[in-house]
């Protein structure tokens, strides 16, 4: 019969080597849960395969790019070479706007809340031409469907406007134009950036300064929000499909000298998955001629450094079904060229 001395001492042994063998279990749990996180992401599951939801896509609308020189590209990343992009993204529907019998009156009363009080010249069906009585005028072109217009003062006509005082700085710009657009009842909702450009007048034409002592003008551009990370680049990045120029003037109608408001909404719901090129793909192919040269930027006898290489979303100038990825390769000097970023399997060539 075991003493209570020897009873005791079974105790101490059965704690002790219990104890390890507790925390032994705790540090076996540990390891395995470490592997197992560990080779779940080294071995991530195969995602499920494109939806390509639309079929093949239509082709992008690019817009002519006249009196380019022969371009000569370098590439010279921090790495050394090209990133690698994601295999698929998004393809976002972008619904068309419909006509209503209301369309051609509401957009004379728009006008009119603009100033433009005459009745509109007809330029096609749905488009019209609006003129101001003023000495120098202001036109604006306008559809009436979409309600993305061009308007414009005759400035060239009225340079005593290049020294009527100072030009509000970048913040007092940026608010004075997002004020204007928002007056003007069209939607800003997802635009989320703005960038200042100062412009200088030189011989008829306005060139860009980084001085704003030296600038006539400053330009707005907007840029729409990105989606999921994601930038939404127009034809040219430096000249965006939103903008609105401003002097520096205080009278009214020729403090702005220029907006132009081109923007087609997109459905957000409404969506498929497309594979898309490799940027070693994209990179050879606009080698061979097949990209848009979005800007040219500085680069006057087209020799080209390329610094970056990123996917974006391509927002046309004109009405497209489909807000499609390219993959853009930006340069020294300002330069931006796009590729069409779905493989070509499945996009109109």
């Amino acid at each position: 019969m075991a003493t209570l001395t020897q009873t005791a001492y079974l105790s101490r042994k059965i704690i002790k080597y219990g104890s390890i063998a507790v925390v032994c279990l705790l540090i076996l749990r540990s390891i395995y849960i470490t592997a197992s996180t560990y080779w779940k992401k080294s071995h991530p599951p195969p995602l499920p395969a494109p939806t390509v939801s639309f079929g093949v896509l239509p082709k992008l609308k690019f817009p002519a790019r006249t009196n380019l020189p022969p371009i000569a590209l370098k590439l010279e990343t921090i790495s050394g070479s090209l990133p690698t992009l994601p295999d698929r993204t998004k393809v976002l529907f972008m619904p068309q706007s419909g006509s209503n019998l209301l369309a051609w009156d509401n957009a004379k009363a728009w006008a009119k809340n603009l100033g433009f009080s005459k009745e509109p010249e007809t330029i096609d069906k749905f488009n019209f031409h609006f003129l101001t009585e003023t000495t120098p005028a202001t036109t604006l072109n306008v559809n009436v469907l979409t309600r993305n217009f061009h308007l414009v003062y005759d400035w060239k006509n009225d340079l005593g406007i290049l020294s009527q005082g100072n030009l509000p700085s970048e913040s007092q710009a940026i608010n004075q134009a997002k004020s204007f657009l928002d007056n003007s009842g069209i939607s800003t909702q997802d635009l989320s950036s703005a960038e200042a450009i100062f412009l200088k007048y030189s011989n008829g034409n306005l060139l860009t300064t980084l001085f704003p002592s030296e600038a006539n003008f400053v330009k707005i551009n907007f840029y729409r929000q990105s989606i999921n990370d994601i930038k939404i680049l127009p034809p040219n990045p430096k000249d965006s499909n939103i903008f609105v120029i401003i002097s520096s003037s205080t009278t009214q109608g020729k403090s702005i000298i220029e907006v132009k408001y081109t923007h087609f909404p997109i459905s957000f719901e409404n969506f498929g998955t497309y594979p898309l090129k490799d940027a070693n793909t994209a990179w050879s192919q606009l080698a061979a001629g097949k990209g848009f040269i979005a800007s040219l930027g500085n680069n006057p006898e087209g020799k080209v450094t390329v610094r970056n290489a990123y996917l974006a979303y391509y927002d046309s100038e004109e009405y497209q079904n489909f807000l499609q990825p390219v993959i853009v390769f930006e340069g020294d000097n300002d330069f931006f060229a796009y590729v069409p970023a779905v493989m070509d399997k499945w996009q109109e060539q």
